[in-house]
């Protein structure tokens, strides 16, 4: 694990709100739309709840560190390789997932994407988002628990079909996690397919982290990346491959909130500032070459249906800083 942290050092070297586009053009299927979360959990018991979809379990893998997966469109299933060597065959989902980034509101219980910093880079055909990093730091326990709260960056296509994220969760999802902190690389569909998430961390509060997601190879439509969840204080970075064909990668999150069943603010992980800063978040183009995109990210607040926490996101430069 140590070997990721210094090649992506090394890589370093080389190296107005827009929800509406992303709810409507995300391509994420709501097979149940009009009913709230509370009736779609009921109705879907035993369902885990990954970042930004409500999903079967048997259709949410996890991999061993440095394994690769795929990320194409009408294909049978996907191989998984480590070393080289196939280790796992996943089928398409015998049920469609059910988006949870924007729905019907529980009265007083807040589900969804809250509040992120985003940008569509709106680059030319063929070209798309090589790298993207940034570095944050694991805020306090939150006073209250109940809530499951997701604070990522990420990389996404235009569509939405999948989102490459490294993600750091407070709570249970239903498959891991609890009343801690862990931080895992996610690559995640948007309808009828697998979702898969490297090895968890555990982190701490103040502890420095750094999430990463940049390409390694191309072969004509196909492209490969990789994405590092890492935590430089305790030197451990859980890595997920991938390749990625048919998509262009235009989308770039510098910070994003998502949380579910909150009922208090308290439920946020607010410590003495009720914030958390997403800093020298950049981003290049160009790939092999590496060519450095200035920032321009926007904030973008959603209506999550919970209680409002003076909720707001700053952007300056590479700083990108979300309230809560």
């Amino acid at each position: 694990m140590k070997n990721v942290i210094t090649s992506r050092t090394i890589h370093n070297r080389v190296l107005a709100s827009v929800a509406t586009f992303l709810f409507m053009a995300s391509g994420m299927l709501n097979a149940q739309a009009g009913k709230t979360y509370s009736q779609l959990t009921a109705e879907h018991p035993g369902w885990t709840q990954v970042p930004g979809a409500l999903v079967s379990p048997d259709c949410v893998h996890q991999i061993p560190n440095g394994a690769k997966v795929g990320a194409s469109a009408g294909r049978a299933g996907e191989d998984v390789t480590l070393n080289g060597q196939l280790i796992a065959h996943y089928d398409p989902c015998l049920e469609a997932s059910i988006s949870t980034r924007q729905l019907v509101q529980d009265p007083g219980t807040g589900n969804g994407w809250v509040e992120a910093s985003q940008w569509n880079t709106a680059l030319k055909s063929g070209d798309n988002i090589d790298d993207l990093y940034g570095y944050w730091t694991v805020p306090p326990i939150p006073k209250t628990y109940g809530a499951l709260v997701y604070l990522f960056n990420g990389v996404e296509p235009s569509g939405g079909a999948w989102i490459m994220q490294p993600v750091l969760q407070f709570g249970s999802n239903g498959l891991f996690g609890g009343d801690y902190w862990v931080f895992a690389s996610w690559l995640v569909h948007s309808n009828q397919d697998y979702f898969v998430s490297s090895t968890v961390l555990s982190v701490n509060p103040g502890d420095s982290l750094s999430g990463a997601v940049w390409e390694t190879s191309v072969s004509g439509g196909t492209l490969g990346y990789d994405i590092a969840a890492t935590d430089y204080t305790t030197n451990q970075s859980s890595l997920l491959s991938l390749t990625a064909t048919g998509f262009q990668w235009i989308w770039a999150y510098a910070g994003v909130l998502e949380a579910y069943n909150v009922t208090s603010c308290s439920e946020f992980p607010k410590g003495s500032s009720g914030s958390l800063g997403f800093t020298k978040t950049h981003v290049y183009h160009g790939y092999p070459n590496l060519d450095y995109l200035k920032p321009d990210f926007h904030s973008a607040e959603y209506n999550y249906g919970g209680p409002s926490c003076k909720f707001k996101v700053t952007v300056s430069g590479s700083l990108s800083t979300l309230y809560f």
